[in-house]
């Protein structure tokens, strides 16, 4: 069993929490946020996306009894103030969402913990490994000690990529990830940084800015300088797609193009990107741990050269999925 402490307790930080309950592999031993503990325990209680939690919830002097187990609660904002070494942690998860330096990270592996996973795009690409499962696996040290799972726009988006370039080649990749709003908008017109994201989210589509095809590029290095991305907000809470947009060097039929994802859904990448005919809404991803759901009905193609995917994802779920798979992969090692 791996040991792990959360530092954030927000979206990604209680969807990881749902999503281990009751496996014995993983063990959350403490969580450390600035927020009211009342209030965040009322948070994982009551969910407005994945409604009320199936588990017996109790506040402690420490923390938190969950299904009779008990988990520490602290302030602790950076690695100066923790104390991991004394709590037995094995692997830290920074989801606090914001991005994260090289000397954050080793500011917690100096006070016990093994390893740093952080769930967000780091600041610096250069000092902080980036992982993304299904992409640039034979490529990752399991054996370092920090990991940043890039964006979960990146997660839905490099594994098709890879499968693409391997199979067809990919020349050239234009993403725009339409994404629910999260606690970085605005509810109501507000004056703030920037312009744009200082408008209601309940009641506009924004454009934003992505880092996404960066982190891409950093795990798939055949497509440097070969691809861009851009970002539009919509008034939905969760549920978000992508419109994948791919030169490829070999011909091939839309057909083939949904075949070759099937083949890699059912095999290296089972569990990680899917397929799906059904004619879904954003809503029918919601709780689905794939890193991307491929519409089979949406495919498009001109001259069998240039193709069109949409790619489903739930934003926070199958983000946070993807950590639990790493965390299990780095218990292994440990």
């Amino acid at each position: 069993m791996t040991n792990i402490s959360l530092v954030g307790f927000g979206r990604i930080g209680r969807d990881l929490f749902r999503q281990t309950l009751g496996d014995e592999a993983i063990n959350i031993v403490s969580i450390s946020d600035t927020a009211d503990k009342a209030n965040l325990i009322y948070l994982l209680k009551y969910d407005s996306i994945y409604g009320k939690l199936d588990a017996k919830i109790e506040e402690s002097e420490t923390g938190i009894i969950v299904n009779g187990k008990e988990i520490l609660f602290n302030s602790w904002k950076n690695g100066n103030e923790a104390n991991w070494a004394e709590l037995n942690t094995d692997i830290v998860i920074l989801a606090t969402g914001k991005p994260k330096t090289k000397n954050e990270v080793e500011e917690h592996l100096s006070k016990g913990c093994k390893k740093v996973i952080v769930a967000s795009t780091p600041e610096n690409f250069e000092d902080i490994q980036i992982y993304v499962p299904g992409a640039n696996d034979d490529s990752v040290d399991m054996n370092s000690s920090s990991f940043s799972l890039g964006s979960n726009t990146a997660n839905a988006v490099a594994p098709i990529l890879k499968v693409l370039h391997n199979e067809l080649g990919v020349e050239r990749a234009f993403l725009t990830t339409i994404h629910g709003y999260s606690n970085s908008n605005r509810l109501a017109d507000v004056a703030g940084e920037g312009f744009r994201l200082n408008r209601a989210a309940g009641e506009n589509i924004i454009p934003s800015i992505t880092k996404s095809s960066d982190v891409v590029t950093n795990v798939l290095p055949f497509i440097k300088n070969k691809i861009a991305s851009s970002s539009m907000t919509v008034p939905i809470p969760d549920g978000s797609t992508v419109d994948l947009t791919v030169d490829i060097t070999k011909e091939c039929s839309i057909e083939d193009i949904n075949k070759i994802i099937e083949k890699a859904s059912d095999s290296d990448l089972k569990d990680i990107i899917g397929i799906t005919y059904d004619p879904i809404v954003s809503s029918d991803v919601v709780r689905s741990t794939l890193s991307g759901l491929v519409d089979g009905l949406a495919t498009m193609g001109i001259n069998n050269k240039k193709i069109k995917l949409i790619v489903w994802f739930d934003n926070g779920w199958g983000y946070a999925a993807r950590i639990i798979d790493t965390i299990k992969k780095l218990g292994q090692v440990l």
